[in-house]
């Protein structure tokens, strides 16, 4: 950071965007600048190609700089590559009595990143998700606090490297510095969710064109992040498919016409579709019923649910703690997709509002930019943990992570 100058980088499956701000002296936020360019060059959150990844880069950063008036070198990027893994880490020291002093808390949370295990995989975040006094769990600050032991329940996130690693080459081939890196689902849970939401216990679902991003929040800390190689593009695909029309035609109607549950008046609405190889005028428009494109999206979009339903019920998020998601991203503006998302989860599903941001565009509070927004406000703020992915450790676990994670959700919350 710069003058209060910070910039980020979402590096997306759909898009790139660069987000230039200010940190104001009373800790509020300006931004300065906007850039948003298409990003062809990746796919799922991995880079595909990267000269067209370089160029999305260098336009983004050009227009955010072009806006602020301002030229940057740095860059707080956003991750969705390289497969996250969550994982937490349980540790209990003694204390014997005495109160609790921040050198205790120290040296439980070291000794809890010692047993992590990131085997050859890049730790991106570590950082305590809860603390128990004597066994209780719940305890926001257990400073000053009389006990006979702390715990520590330490929430790891680890990545592939080289799909890491690859994203950052694109951003330093745009003579760009990588200043830090945060895991897409932990950013977009920040934007989407409100404090009761982050305290009670919610997930948030961010679904964009090549991912969908999930992280599950409790007592106000992140205690899952998953991201599953699946989003709207799918969706863009399969209707060009059928409907045999361009890619960029089947994107059209599914942002203008489409829907993800249907509706009986679907079947008297018509859509005129461009055919392969036709010029898109006059008799070259196929009129379909409307009730077929929403068939279409309504499919995909529910084997999406219930895949992401079979990961919450794995991870532990249930019961009363367990009945809440917040749905965000680019799909998250298709009519009547939260009303699909709460039939196939049975959690209460709303869709993410982001309060206003001075100097932020209109046209860039939409839940596409979620993850952008909550990367901005990690950056500027400090938010969340530091970055530990010079920290490796190669240590054997012979507990299964994803059972490990389970039972201390159903213990806890």
């Amino acid at each position: 950071m710069r003058d209060g100058i910070i910039a980020v980088l979402d590096i997306g499956s759909s898009k790139a965007v660069c987000i230039i701000a200010r940190s104001e002296p009373d800790g509020s936020i300006l931004v300065l600048g906007v850039g948003n360019r298409a990003c062809p060059g990746v796919r799922c959150g991995a880079v595909t190609d990267m000269a067209a990844t370089e160029e999305a880069i260098r336009t983004a950063v050009d227009q955010a700089e072009r806006m602020a008036g301002v030229a940057i070198e740095g860059v707080t990027m956003l991750s969705a590559a390289g497969y996250p893994k969550s994982q937490i880490i349980e540790m209990e020291v003694a204390i014997d009595g005495h109160e609790i002093s921040q050198a205790d808390i120290e040296h439980a949370i070291s000794e809890a990143r010692g047993k992590m295990d990131a085997s050859d995989k890049r730790l991106l975040h570590n950082f305590p998700a809860a603390f128990a006094v004597d066994g209780v769990f719940g305890v926001n600050s257990p400073i000053g606090m009389t006990a006979t032991t702390l715990s520590v329940a330490m929430h790891a996130i680890s990545v592939t490297d080289g799909p890491v690693k690859n994203l950052e080459r694109c951003v330093q081939r745009a003579h760009l510095v990588v200043d830090d890196i945060i895991v897409a689902p932990y950013a977009s849970g920040l934007s989407s969710l409100v404090d009761d939401e982050l305290n009670i216990g919610a997930a948030c679902i961010d679904i964009g064109g090549g991912t969908t991003d999930i992280s599950v929040f409790a007592q106000g800390a992140l205690v899952h992040a998953e991201i599953l190689p699946m989003g709207g593009r799918e969706v863009t695909d399969e209707i060009a498919r059928q409907l045999l029309t361009p890619v960029d035609q089947a994107e059209r109607l599914k942002t203008l016409a489409g829907c993800a549950f249907y509706d009986p008046s679907h079947e008297r609405d018509f859509v005129d579709v461009q055919q392969v190889g036709e010029s898109g005028f006059g008799n070259n428009l196929k009129r379909v019923p409307r009730s077929k494109l929403t068939k279409i999206m309504q499919d995909i979009y529910q084997s999406h649910f219930e895949q992401i339903n079979e990961r919450l019920d794995a991870m532990g998020f249930s019961g009363p703690s367990g009945q809440h998601v917040v749905l965000t991203g680019g799909v998250a503006l298709t009519e009547s997709i939260a009303d699909l998302a709460q039939q196939i989860l049975g959690r209460h599903v709303r869709i993410a509002r982001h309060r206003g941001i001075p100097g932020l565009p209109e046209s860039a509070q939409g839940p596409q930019f979620s993850a952008a927004i909550g990367l901005l406000g990690h950056a500027i703020r400090g938010e969340g943990a530091k970055n530990g992915s010079k920290r490796r450790k190669r240590q054997k676990n012979t507990q299964n992570m994803a059972e490990k994670l389970t039972e201390w959700f159903q213990r806890n919350f």
